[in-house]
């Protein structure tokens, strides 16, 4: 099977422009999210080893460690919600009152929720990251900081799209509900976060 990883950018273009259900936004968010931990860590890459920076040598090398394992989980979370939205997508080509139909749908909706709210988790713990490195980083590269913290949210936003697009199918609402609260506290803090950032950096 193809990843995210596997394929060269082109391919992944191509893919996402198919007529076909997967790859769609939930790859895309964890693109976004792959794309600003690679830019911040190009922003720690000049930064580390900087004499005027030389006192935040530690928080450079947790971040650095950091953002990449958060690369690789994003990648991994924009495949996993491929294969967790077929599932769905098999699902919908049933009738509604099919037995498996049945059984199946919210337990899968859910399946397929949790990593959207995953990808948001991610993000936020990506924007704290990128908040820790005000100050402390290369300022000629403020405006790549800056745009990592944009990429962030715009993963985010196109993480919490896709948990709407999913708790509006399930039939229960305690579910439905939990979830859709969990997104939007976490995409608020994401929000917050990269104004917060994106304002320090234009300083």
């Amino acid at each position: 099977m193809m990843t995210l990883q596997t394929q060269s950018l082109h391919q992944v273009l191509d893919n996402l422009a198919a007529k076909q259900p997967t790859p769609g936004g939930g790859a895309v968010a964890g693109i976004l999210a792959g794309l600003a931990t690679a830019l911040g860590n190009m922003v720690l890459a000049y930064s580390k080893g900087k004499q005027s920076l030389e006192g935040f040598h530690d928080v450079h090398d947790d971040c650095i460690a950091f953002l990449n394992a958060a690369k690789d989980e994003a990648m991994a979370l924009g495949d996993a919600d491929a294969s967790a939205y077929e599932k769905v997508s098999r699902l919908w080509k049933l009738s509604k009152d099919d037995p498996k139909r049945i059984e199946h749908w919210d337990s899968s909706l859910c399946d397929a929720t949790k990593i959207p709210i995953q990808t948001l988790e991610l993000n936020q713990r990506i924007l704290i990251t990128l908040n820790t490195l005000l100050g402390k980083t290369n300022s000629m590269l403020s405006s790549d900081l800056a745009i990592a913290a944009i990429l962030a949210e715009a993963s985010a936003r196109a993480a919490w799209w896709n948990v709407g697009v999913n708790t509006m199918q399930m039939e229960c609402e305690t579910q439905k509900n939990t979830f859709n609260a969990q997104a939007n506290q976490l995409l608020e803090t994401c929000k917050e976060l990269s104004k917060s950032i994106e304002e320090t950096c234009r300083v």
